[in-house]
């Protein structure tokens, strides 16, 4: 007797708020890696397993990292007077 096919739900939404639906209700995609996978089988433990691969992981660690050197950079959207008078005293 064949086994009956789980689907993304609004309980794995909830626990794991970066995978997302994409085609059927078993196909998902993972937010950090770009992964497409389905949870038709087991349900949330596709998704600790995946979360467990070192794809996962790797892309994981990237986004920390990144995240980490933005907060390094100055996020300016126009420059200041008081940022051009010091480029004025820097190029001279």
């Amino acid at each position: 007797m064949p086994k009956r096919k789980l689907s993304f739900n609004v309980n794995l939404q909830a626990k794991y708020p970066f995978i997302k639906q994409i085609n059927t209700p078993s196909d998902v995609r993972c937010g950090k890696c770009r992964t497409e996978f389905s949870v038709s089988h087991s349900g949330a433990r596709d998704i600790e397993q995946h979360l467990n691969s070192k794809k996962h992981k790797n892309a994981d660690r990237a986004a920390a990292l990144s995240s980490i050197l933005l907060t390094f950079f100055k996020k300016s959207d126009a420059p200041t007077s008081k940022d051009l008078n010091i480029a004025v005293t820097e190029g001279v």
